[in-house]
Order: C-alpha cells, then sequence, then structure tokens
C-alpha cells in the first residue's frame, strides 16, 4: 500500500492519512439533496470524491464508503408540497414528497453512471434513518447539549468549547444567542442550530419524544455516517460550501455524543465557475449533465477537464476547457491503440534512444507520487503526458517488444483505474452496458417505468439480451 497524504481542513495541513483500521480507509461524502437535476458544479464534488476513492483503491486500500441521500429538508418540502391541499393528510405528504426524491434520485444515479462515478457501498436515505436520529437527538439531551423549546429541539453550541474548529471561527467575535430554525446560514452569526423541527402546517412529519416533526438538516448526515461508518471515521468529505455550517454541526453532534474525535480528515473540493462567473440561470450559463449531452459534449470529456485540475483550486469551466480536454484524451487513447499494436518502426540506431522498462518505472513513480501529494492530478497526468511523447519517440525509430507493449498497457490501465477515461474498448463497452443494467434496475425499484423502458430498448439496440434470474437480479448477454 501508498501512502496518501491529504490537506486536512481541520488543521489547514497537508497531512499522512492513517486509517483507523490498517489498510482500510472509511470515507464519508455528503451527497445530493433530491429535489432538482444536479448541475455541473454539483457534478465536480462528486468526480473529486470518485477521484479520491479510486486513488486509495488503486493505492491497495480498501476503501467502505458511505454517500447520504438527503431526501427530507427545506427545498424538497418547498417543492414537493405545493400542489397538495391545505387539509391533505400526512400520509399524502410523505408521498407527494417521496415521488419528488424517487425522481431525481434516480436521475442522480444515473448521471453518476454517465460520469462513471463508482457507486457507494452505503447510499443510505435520511428518511430511512429517522428512529437512529431521534435517538441521537436525545443522547445530546441527555449530556445537556441540546434542549427543546415549543416541540423543536435545539444544539446548545455554548456547551462544546470546540465549536468552530473545522470553519476556524473567532467565537468571542461573533453575534451569539438567538436560535436559527433554517438549514443553513451566515457564519457571522453564531446560534444555537436545529436538530428536530416541530411540525408546521403543510409539511409531512414524523412522531417523536417531543411531538410531530422532522429533523434537522445536519442531524442526518451525523445519525447515518455514525451508524454505517461507525464512532471513527477515517475520512469525510464535500465541498467548500459545507464548511459551514453543515460539518462544523456534525462535528458538534457527532462528537458531543460520542465525546472523541469522529473523523480523522476533513478534505473538501472548491467551487466551479462558468466563463468566469458564478451560475445562474439568469446569465444562461448554468448546467446540468444532460444540458451538456444535448450539446453533443462527450460526459468522460467533463469528466476529464474536471480532474485533471486540482481539487482545491476554483475551477474555471469553459467549452474551449471541454475542447482541450477532449484534444488530451484523444492522445492517450490513440497511444493506447499504437501500443496494441505491433509496432512499424523505422530501425536503426538512434542517439536519444531510452530503455523503455525503465522509463516506465519512473513514470509510473511519479505518476503515484503526484496523486500520494494531496491528489496533485496535473502532476499525475504531465507523467503520462511525459511518457507518452519518449514512447513514441522510441517506437518511431526502435519497434518496442511485445512485452514492452503489454507492459505500459497495464500501466494505462492502472492509471485509468483512477481516471476512468481511456478504458480498453471491450472493456468500456461492457462497462456502459452493465451501467445501463443498473439503470434500469433502479428505475425499476423506483417504479419509473418509462424509464426502466427507455433503457430496455436501449439496450435491446446494442444488441443486448437480458436475462431475468431466479434469485431476482438480472444477467445480460449479445445476441
Amino acid at each position: 500500500m501508498r501512502p496518501i497524504s491529504l490537506f486536512n481542513t481541520l488543521t489547514r495541513k497537508v497531512e499522512p492519512v492513517v486509517p483507523v483500521a490498517p489498510g482500510s480507509v472509511s470515507l464519508y461524502t455528503c451527497g445530493p439533496t433530491v429535489y432538482n437535476y444536479a448541475h455541473i458544479g454539483n457534478l465536480r464534488t462528486f468526480l473529486f470524491q470518485d477521484l479520491l476513492k479510486r486513488t486509495f483503491r488503486g493505492a491497495g486500500y480498501e476503501v467502505r464508503h458511505c454517500m447520504n441521500i438527503t431526501d427530507v429538508e427545506d427545498k424538497i418540502i418547498r417543492d414537493s408540497q405545493g400542489d397538495l391541499p391545505a387539509d391533505a393528510p400526512n400520509e399524502a405528504r410523505h408521498a407527494a414528497m417521496g415521488a419528488l426524491t424517487d425522481r431525481f434520485t434516480t436521475i442522480f444515479i444515473e448521471d453518476l453512471e454517465t460520469l462513471r462515478i463508482q457507486r457507494a457501498d452505503f447510499l443510505p436515505r435520511a428518511t430511512a434513518y429517522i428512529p437512529q436520529m431521534i435517538r441521537l437527538v436525545q443522547d445530546l439531551e441527555a449530556r445537556g447539549l441540546a434542549y427543546a423549546r415549543e416541540g423543536s429541539v435545539y444544539y446548545r453550541i455554548a456547551g462544546l468549547p470546540q465549536y468552530g474548529c473545522l470553519a476556524h471561527l473567532d467565537r468571542e467575535g461573533m453575534q451569539a444567542g438567538a436560535s436559527v430554525d433554517a438549514d443553513e446560514y451566515e457564519r457571522d452569526s453564531v446560534t444555537d442550530f436545529v436538530l428536530w423541527k416541530a411540525a408546521k402546517p403543510g409539511e409531512p412529519w414524523w412522531d417523536s419524544p417531543w411531538g410531530p416533526g422532522r429533523p434537522g438538516w445536519h442531524i442526518e448526515c451525523s445519525a447515518m455516517g455514525m451508524e454505517l461508518l461507525g464512532e471513527r471515521v477515517d475520512i469525510h468529505s464535500g465541498g467548500v460550501d459545507l464548511i459551514f455550517p453543515h460539518h462544523e454541526n456534525e462535528i458538534a453532534q457527532s462528537e458531543g455524543c460520542l465525546g472523541h474525535k469522529w473523523v480523522n480528515h476533513w478534505v473538501h473540493g472548491e467551487f466551479l465557475m462558468v466563463e468566469g462567473q458564478k451560475m445562474a440561470k439568469s446569465l444562461g450559463n448554468f448546467f446540468t449533465l444532460r444540458d451538456l449531452v444535448a450539446k453533443g459534449i462527450d460526459p468522460i470529456s467533463l469528466r476529464y477537464a474536471i480532474q485533471s485540475n486540482h481539487y482545491r483550486k476554483v475551477l474555471n469551466f469553459s467549452f474551449e476547457g471541454l475542447r482541450a480536454a477532449d484534444n488530451s484524451l484523444k492522445r492517450i487513447r490513440a497511444f493506447r491503440k499504437r501500443m496494441e499494436g505491433e509496432g512499424q518502426a523505422g530501425g536503426g540506431p538512434w542517439k536519444e534512444a531510452v530503455d523503455p522498462a525503465a522509463r516506465l518505472t519512473e513514470a509510473r513513480e511519479a505518476f503515484w507520487n503526484a496523486l500520494a501529494d494531496d491528489l496533485n492530478t496535473p502532476e499525475a497526468l504531465a507523467a503520462i503526458f511525459t511518457l507518452i511523447s519518449d514512447l513514441n519517440a522510441q517506437d518511431d525509430h526502435a519497434a518496442l517488444t511485445r512485452d514492452e507493449r503489454d507492459a505500459v498497457l497495464a500501466f494505462l490501465d492502472e492509471a485509468d483505474g483512477v481516471f476512468a477515461a481511456w478504458p480498453h474498448e471491450k472493456a468500456s463497452l461492457d462497462a456502459e452496458v452493465e451501467a445501463l443494467v443498473e439503470a434500469r434496475r433502479a428505475a425499476k425499484a423506483a417504479k419509473d417505468w418509462p424509464a426502466a423502458d427507455r433503457v430496455r430498448d436501449e439496450l435491446k439496440a446494442m444488441g443486448i439480451v437480458l436475462e431475468d434470474r431466479k434469485d431476482g437480479t438480472v444477467g445480460w448477454r449479445r445476441a
């Protein structure tokens, strides 16, 4: 296993990741709030998290990955309840909320598959963990860190001296005291935040010791993360916009309950700008993945364009950048095809000849050293392109042997295990079929029959025959 170092937002230093269980990394990543399509700024975060996971796996670690689905939250309730009458029963309100979140969960998973983002080992929905959330709030009450008021429960931040450690807040210089019900708020007002919200007219609710209500946003991740990954987590990641208040409040809730550090490494990805501006529908620069695909953009070019930039630097998305990414991928893929062939070298001596095996070893070490240094993807990719230049020149003069070519292909496979952008064509086709089969399964599970039928027709057009098995799984074969 190769040691990996990452920038820790908690300490503001690049530090080695030392797993609690040697050889196995526990990773919690904040997932989507499923009330609308994910835009490309959201997808940058999920692509960064996929790079993070793939790097650890490629370096020899087992990774236990949990990514939550937030399916109850202020915006979800706003968008799902508007068409219901004021006297609608709670069951109808839950059904309306579920219909909205099921739809956008399916769409989100389809986007992940399109971008070759690996599925998390655990993909919990917040609404499936309400009992765990209630128990966590009760534990905080018992410890004097939470108090009830008018059916809601709030976290008493004065009871946790280290509150503000992640966002590096100056608590003495902040406004303090008042409690807040909103899930998101500004960091210049350090307030007691809501753990459990009393039911309001027109909202779905659950029974609780404090009366009917629903969880606050922050308690959801603490409850799911502690339940599925345990009391000590190696890495927790998300976008920089989640540092405060969301991740700060997760620390308060989890460590207030546990009495010890919960997460060792907090890792955050930077924002994505579009043509130098923040995304806004009014500016016409607000894009979903489907918007780009409709414009003829290869999703894997988007994947590469995002991952070829360092995750801690603000990324300026542009269509010119996508074209450059596409050209870079064509160069790697062309080199791969060349290595798959037998070579047509001119022969004869060459004064700048290199030892292909030694050059390959050098490139592999440079590649992994770059990734091990806080996921330095620009340097990792530079190692690949330098290798391409050197070996193309070598192959022009003295053809590489079959063994040398196969060794190069093995390294390209190894690197593609991280970037997922230049697979062997047959492997790529099989992965595409598997992704479509999984998308159909997810659509059927969500009872989205039109989507399931569309995927089935797409597979049929590719010459794929689906086989329903007795154990409930689905196999496939080529006609």
